[in-house]
């Protein structure tokens, strides 16, 4: 069955909780949304390749240029998984239908994974987007650097100090593969902590739009302190070295371990790659700990509610 352009199978139907937050999510989305999204990935395939058209450029900024294409898309991405985790119990206590829902014996568990699957389930478009675009990244973010060095190889000029003079390029089979993997976990866990988020928050404040708001906060708050946190103590050191602060991974969720996986091994990346793991580690660790915390809070809150521990057994007959 479709509705609203999502198809859901025969599993959907199985938790009825998940069911009606599925159908619930896929009526919400705006119809302009709806009708117009096929302009939207055109547009962003329009900026994928006019990005990828900056390295016939050597003086064109496309390493910088992808950055902000990935921080927007992510931006995005986590806006729109908060938001639709926001709604997801709010709107029961609102409309006044929570007290019913609660009556009908669902347990607090069934009624958190299916609330949870069903924002999952309606967010996967956006997981897709987000993935897409930095899977695209990678190779870009290789030829850029490709480019750059072979320039200032044939031009013969010096390059950064303590790195000595350009001498060659090397593939690095393991960080490449380990960077496409972990653009998909990261992906994954991205929109797996943002929706826990939203649901948390959703559950505690039980209004929409104020949880959403205590969402973004929460989700948006390392963003802006590993930000602050990076300027303090990099200042204003070449973008390469800001790239390799290990915790500027925190503030942009490990697209800048991601960029330093792709690149590939000259006299200017020698420790680029081991570098970026530490970075990696740390993203997942805290993608990790808003999933969980998130849903134990919202487990929790339901459980305050009303919802009952465990589904009641049917009597016998």
């Amino acid at each position: 069955m479709a509705v609203g352009g999502i198809s859901f199978g025969r599993t959907v139907t199985a938790n009825p909780i998940l069911w009606q937050e599925c159908l619930y999510q896929a009526r919400s989305i705006p119809a302009l949304m709806r009708r117009y999204w096929p302009l939207g990935m055109l547009l962003i395939g329009l900026i994928l390749g006019g990005v990828a058209l900056t390295l016939r450029d050597i003086a064109s900024p496309t390493r910088e240029l992808a950055l902000f294409t990935i921080w927007i898309v992510h931006a995005l991405t986590a806006a729109r998984c908060v938001a639709a985790g926001a709604n997801a119990i709010s709107r029961e206590h609102v409309g006044q239908t929570w007290d019913t829902l609660i009556l009908t014996g669902v347990s607090a568990r069934h009624i958190l994974l299916g609330k949870w699957e069903g924002v999952l389930r309606v967010s996967a478009p956006w997981i897709l987007l987000l993935g897409t675009v930095r899977l695209v990244m990678i190779p870009i973010f290789t030829l850029a650097l490709v480019n750059r060095f072979a320039w200032r190889a044939g031009n013969s000029v010096t390059s950064y100090p303590g790195y000595g003079a350009p001498t060659g390029v090397e593939w690095v089979p393991w960080a490449a593969l380990l960077a496409v993997v972990m653009t998909v976990v990261l992906t994954i866990l991205e929109v797996f902590a943002c929706t826990a988020v939203g649901l948390a928050a959703s559950a505690l404040v039980r209004r929409g739009w104020l949880a959403m708001i205590a969402a973004m906060i929460v989700r948006f708050m390392p963003v802006a302190l590993f930000a602050a946190f990076t300027r303090y103590e990099v200042g204003a050191a070449p973008s390469w070295r800001v790239l390799r602060f290990p915790y500027l991974g925190l503030a942009d969720s490990g697209t800048a371990p991601l960029y330093q996986l792709s690149l590939p091994l000259t006299g200017w990346t020698q420790d680029a790659h081991a570098g970026a793991l530490p970075g990696l580690l740390m993203v997942m660790l805290l993608l990790a700990t808003l999933t969980i915390g998130g849903l134990l809070v919202a487990w929790w809150a339901i459980r305050r509610d009303g919802a009952l521990p465990h589904q009641p057994r049917p009597a016998a007959t």
